[in-house]
């Protein structure tokens, strides 16, 4: 039997977060640059465009690694509908958070045996994908009381002009791991910009900035 590729489905829920931890982890498993897909919105529910594209080139005896059940979605409903199409369509799926949760091949167990895993199976998706459904639900009321609160006192919303000097200490780190990524050839500049979770215009300036206080040596 010939074995399928492997596939990485990375999501985040806004522009603003960044993927770059999902995405060395996905790479530290041997998924190619190429075959991980990557979309920056909400998981409330599947209409998504880099998970459809993914789905769209999948073939039976294929692997899909998430980095966890929450990235598939957010929605129970959908996460169990999801789970249930990959399997029924001869799909492997790996959860790096939630191994339990990961579909293999059976040869070898007996039906009872195989009957008994599935059922086991589904209990736990039902649980997290409820836990999942309710941290979403947790999320948005927290971010609404956090601008409600923002507004009753007169603050202003939105995001400050980034430079390479108002990086926080761990934004640095990040950056300048990144930066050596690309400049090493390891990834190409387009997928350090989406790592570091900077628009491109933003990006080479703060390269610019970061390269006059290095001197340009990226081996510091």
């Amino acid at each position: 039997m010939t074995t399928g590729k492997t596939f990485a489905y990375i999501r985040v829920s806004s522009k603003e977060q960044n993927e770059a931890r999902q995405v060395n982890t996905m790479q530290d498993l041997g998924v190619h640059e190429r075959d991980i897909f990557t979309d920056k919105l909400s998981g409330k529910n599947t209409d998504r465009p880099q998970y459809q594209a993914l789905k769209a080139v999948l073939r039976e005896g294929d692997t899909v690694i998430f980095d966890s059940i929450t990235r598939m979605s957010r929605n129970m409903n959908d996460i169990k509908a999801e789970y249930k199409y990959f399997i029924d369509n001869g799909i492997s799926l790996q959860f790096v958070h939630e191994p339990m949760l990961n579909t293999h091949a059976t040869a070898g167990v007996t039906k009872n045996e195989d009957v008994l895993q599935r059922a086991i199976s589904d209990i736990i998706l039902t649980l997290l994908s409820a836990f999942a459904e309710k941290e979403r639900t947790d999320i948005r009321e927290r971010q609404a009381e956090g601008i409600a609160a923002a507004k009753r006192k007169g603050k202003r919303l939105g995001h400050p002009t980034l430079t390479y000097y108002t990086l926080t200490l761990n934004q640095k780190e990040l950056f300048n791991e990144q930066y050596k990524r690309w400049k090493g050839g390891k990834q190409t500049a387009t997928r350090t910009m989406d790592n570091v979770g900077m628009k491109k215009t933003t990006f080479y300036k703060v390269v610019s900035e970061y390269e006059s206080l290095i001197g340009g040596d990226f081996g510091h």
